[in-house]
């Protein structure tokens, strides 16, 4: 079964392998690699230098040979394979779904390398530039993914599928999955008193009259705002597009003109004046001063009070703890009945080793269908916070099997059944496409893409 995840797993990564080592080459080695069609599918050409600059980034921080470019080469012929004849069944891709496409992932890059300026500077090319670049690119990218949905959309397993995929694992190859644990939450956020309410209105009041009496936003926001990563650059937080920000942030800010201070807005982040700086079409250029409001000890109290009042309606039977977590839980997992979903893989799911020190350290020593008592915590965005957990399902270490692990199963038996209806669709397609490879770099594949 090992083998069968292994294998499940690498053709689940193809698409984001390729997706991140094309946007590398196209954007960071071009310039100097080495020139020259290697082969062509249809209509679509892939070149060398693609096939080598993906070889350089797959050599950092790892050692392989020469035969890792026919893995590279084996990968691009499909996907090239997939566009080609996307564009033969007249599948669509959007103008619109192309451009948000980019946007994410120019939005990714920037979050990766800083700022929008570091990013241009690193590429030595505007944002208009990258995005102009980028149009084929991703609009291939989709058709690709497009296809390859439409091939594998029908593909499903059924129970017997199911059990003919676990009766073909060999006993001693099955693994043996450690305990997990399955968490909900209810969660209560402390109010801020009117004492700390008029501390930080009068506060932000008065760095509004003294940019209206000549001091600079910018530098106010610099020393005193809360936003640790708007604040050094002046409180700037760049030209962003509506539907990106906080939304009662939004209505107000989108509304100012130029140079215009807006009064003081309350989000779940804290308190903010706000700037308009400029207008550029649809996209506006914002700063803002934040200041987080402090928690006094007595909210922290009655907070608790609350979730202990909440948790005795579960003693009483009353009511069950989703029904609890979603009528009460100001936290956002209150949607899904309050499941903490594990960061890490998406799923409802924890071994003991992925819980975060703080749920470990609350939960330690409770049993399955039990509650924790109120603890204190800091949410990912920085805000304090009371919570109580229950204990959802626990799954003692075991060995593999139907009973326990069905889903699991089925899950990987699905992608089975997809790589194995991808793997007739390319065979196939093979015969009836034209292909020529001009240089195979000596690889032998055991699809027969140097067909006549």
């Amino acid at each position: 079964m090992n083998q069968h995840y292994q294998k499940i797993t690498f053709d689940m990564k193809r698409n984001s392998f390729l997706i991140v080592f094309c946007l590398l080459s196209f954007l960071g080695y071009t310039q100097n690699s080495i020139e020259g069609i290697v082969a062509v599918v249809g209509n679509k050409v892939i070149l060398k230098s693609a096939v080598e600059t993906q070889y350089i980034q797959m050599q950092q921080g790892a050692n392989i040979g020469e035969e890792a470019k026919c893995q590279i080469l084996d990968e691009m012929l499909f996907q090239k394979l997939l566009t080609h004849q996307a564009e033969v069944d007249s599948l669509v891709v959007t103008d619109d779904e192309v451009n948000k496409a980019i946007e994410q992932r120019i939005d990714y890059f920037v979050s990766q390398i800083g700022s929008v300026q570091k990013l241009e500077s690193y590429f030595g090319k505007t944002i208009t530039e990258l995005r102009e670049e980028f149009q084929t690119l991703f609009r291939e990218q989709i058709l690709g993914q497009r296809m390859e949905s439409k091939i594998t959309s029908e593909v499903k397993a059924t129970p017997k599928d199911v059990l003919q995929f676990y009766n073909r694992i060999p006993e001693d190859s099955l693994p043996v999955f450690p305990e997990e644990i399955y968490l909900s939450q209810l969660v209560v956020f402390p109010q801020v008193d009117e004492k700390e309410r008029e501390r930080i209105t009068n506060k932000l009041n008065g760095f509004k009259q003294r940019i209206k009496d000549g001091e600079d936003f910018a530098f106010l926001a610099s020393l005193y705002s809360d936003d640790p990563g708007s604040a050094k650059n002046g409180g700037d937080l760049g030209f962003v597009k509506k539907g990106k920000l906080v939304p009662k942030f939004e209505s107000v800010a989108f509304r100012l003109q130029e140079d215009e201070l807006s009064d003081i807005v309350e989000t779940k982040f804290g308190f903010h004046l706000i700037q308009m700086v400029k207008r550029r079409g649809e996209q506006f250029k914002i700063r803002h001063i934040l200041i987080k409001p402090k928690i006094s000890s007595l909210s922290i109290v009655n907070a608790k009070s609350k979730l202990d009042s909440l948790s005795s309606l579960m003693d009483k039977d009353t009511l069950s703890f989703e029904q609890l977590a979603i009528r009460y839980s100001e936290g956002e997992s209150k949607n899904n009945g309050g499941v903490i979903v594990n960061p890490q893989t998406g799923s409802s799911s924890f071994i003991l080793k992925e819980l975060d020190l703080s749920v470990s350290s609350t939960i330690d020593g409770l049993s399955q269908g039990q509650i924790s008592k109120p603890t204190v915590f800091e949410t990912y965005d920085g805000r304090k916070a009371c919570r109580i957990i229950h204990v959802d399902r626990i799954i003692e270490e075991h060995k593999a099997n139907l009973k326990d692990d069905y889903d699991r199963i089925q899950s990987v038996a699905v992608q089975e059944l997809k790589a194995v209806a991808l793997q007739n669709w390319k065979k196939s397609k093979i015969e009836e496409t034209y292909i020529d490879i001009k240089d195979d770099f000596g690889c032998e594949w055991s699809d027969n893409w140097k067909k006549k």
